[in-house]
């Protein structure tokens, strides 16, 4: 009497086993899945990405002389 297995009334909160819940629920996590992927994959974001890789300021970890192209020495 201490344990039993079911309970009488057990109505469960979800049921996958209906193939409307089913579509309706794999409907919305495609849509929230395309939404994140079409901001990722938006030109803009790929345009933002590369200034971004592009403006990382250059650390050389070599201990010798770094050889600067952009400047100007005395003439």
């Amino acid at each position: 009497m201490l344990y039993t297995p079911v309970a009488p009334d057990y109505i469960p909160a979800m049921n996958f086993t209906n193939p409307v819940l089913l579509a309706v629920a794999s409907l919305i996590v495609c849509a929230v899945l395309f939404g994140f992927l079409a901001r990722y994959f938006s030109p803009e974001a790929r345009l933002e990405r590369r200034r971004r890789r592009n403006s990382y300021p250059v650390v050389s970890k070599a201990r010798r002389p770094m050889v600067r192209l952009n400047v100007r020495g005395k003439k």
